[in-house]
Order: C-alpha cells, then structure tokens, then sequence
C-alpha cells in the first residue's frame, strides 16, 4: 500500500526555517541549541529560583534549587502547624495544664487544698497554686505560708495574682490588707468597687474587704479568684470554666489516689483440664 505526500508537507528545510535562524541549523539536523533570546517561552517554578529574572535576556533564569527553595512552602506549613500546636498547649511561661469546662479549687485554713471535690493537706508555700495559659500574659495565683508554729501548723500568710507576665499582682495578707500593683502603678479600690484593668480583667473589692480577681478571654473563658482573710491566714477559692489549667492544685488532684483500689481479675480456668491421677492398684 502507497500513500503519496501530501503537497506541501513538512521536509527538513521546513522545520530548519521553523527554528527560527537558518544559520542555526535544524535540532534534527544535528545543529545547536537555539540561543538566549529565542522567544521559546519557558514555565520556572518559583521555588526553583526564587523569583529572579535574567535581566540580560528578559526570561528566568535558571538557578540551582535550593533547600529553601524547594521546602519553603512546606516549612512554613509545618511552623503554622507548630503555632497551632503551641496554642492549644498555652503560652505565658506557666507550667503546662489540661482544659477544663468547669472546675473549682482552694487553699482554705491551715491549709487545706481542694480541687474539683477532692481534698488533701499542703502546709507549704505554693509558687504556682493554680495558673492558666488561656489569658495573655497568663493568670497565676500564689500563696505563701507562715513558720510552722509549735504544733507544725502553717497558714497562707498572704496570697497574689498575678496578671500580663507580672505586671500585675493582687496581694492580699493575714491581716485583711490588700495590695494593688500594675504596671508600677499602685491602684486602691474601696468596698463594693470594681477596678477594671483592661483586657477582660478586673477586681473588686467586696462588702466584707475580699477581692475577687476575675479574667475572661475573647473564647468565653474565664477563671475567678477569691482572696479574703479568714482567722490566722488567707483563704484561697477559684472558680473557672472552659480554661486550661495548671499548677498544684490540678497536678495534686490527679496525684491524689481514686476512690479505692480496683480488684484484681480473677483467674479464669484453663480450657483443657489437666490429667487425672489415679492411685494404683
């Protein structure tokens, strides 16, 4: 079978002129590469070359890929996912908690900590009672305890919030005298008065001379702290939902032992009976 060509069809000569410089040569006539400035337009990623541009040629140019080039757009996936992970764990140089939708805890009498209906003994002071990384700057509350007097009793000689890094502290004694700091301002604040100290955080000062140190974040989170003086020492109550806790009182409460200890399983019997021996005659 002959098929004859078609007229006009592509020889040689027509695909040397379609190169576009005849002195050039044909790419299948073993000539050379067409050079710099052939109007060819080619497709770089731009994390090949980050981007530059031959100015000489007007084209891309082509660089060597380098690990930044070729892992950037994945390395800045793996830094937000990093933040995220960062977030969800809490920030504010607290010690690391849990999140809890609602939660109570104390440092009552001499002193006795609670969390969540569960109660033990603590007479020590206590640097980071309870903390929360949910707010800026974080949310801390301290207690520190007297000498133990004959018996070996102590009490929470005074007790602080503290609020933005330290920057804030609200401090109250053993003598019903409380103390108000922030940003190296000293603020007051009379019974039945609320002092608001920005960012969703406040205090107030109740009929009986407690304070109530209260913050609330943008989730609708929020953790409120009591102060009052109560015979030789200072009471501690806190109350909070929807937060991520931390601190002694929630890393006491999940030490502290369960309701009782569990039973061990019983044996069960093997499925094949072992021998029978009997006495012999």
């Amino acid at each position: 079978m002959y098929v004859a060509p078609l007229e006009g069809s592509l020889g040689p000569d027509s695909l040397s002129a379609l190169a576009g410089n005849a002195q050039e040569g044909s790419l299948f006539d073993s000539g050379v590469a067409p050079a710099a400035g052939d109007n060819i337009s080619r497709f770089v990623p731009p994390w090949l070359n980050n981007g530059a541009a031959d100015a000489a040629y007007g084209e891309a140019s082509y660089n060597s890929p380098s690990p930044q080039g070729l892992f950037g757009p994945l390395m800045g996936m793996l830094q937000q996912l990093m933040q995220m992970l960062q977030s969800l764990m809490g920030t504010g140089g607290c010690s690391g908690g849990r999140f809890f939708q609602n939660a109570t805890g104390s440092s009552d009498g001499d002193p006795h900590l609670s969390f969540n209906g569960t109660q033990w003994n603590n007479m020590a002071s206590q640097p980071d009672l309870l903390n929360s990384r949910s707010f800026p700057g974080g949310y801390r509350v301290s207690t520190q305890a007297t000498p133990p007097n004959a018996k070996g009793i102590t009490w929470n000689q005074s007790a602080t919030v503290s609020l933005n890094n330290g920057a804030t502290t609200i401090t109250m004694n053993n003598n019903g005298e409380p103390s108000i700091t922030s940003y190296g301002q000293t603020l007051s604040v009379g019974r039945g008065q609320t002092v608001e100290l920005g960012d969703g955080e406040s205090v107030k000062c109740e009929q009986d001379g407690a304070l109530r140190v209260t913050a609330q974040n943008a989730q609708g989170g929020q953790i409120s702290t009591t102060l009052s003086a109560r015979g030789n020492g200072v009471d501690v109550d806190a109350t909070a939902h929807d937060v991520e806790l931390g601190g002694a009182l929630v890393n006491g409460y999940e030490g502290q032992p369960g309701p009782g200890l569990r039973p061990e399983p019983f044996p069960m019997p093997s499925s094949v009976a072992p021998p029978v021996a009997f006495p012999s005659e």
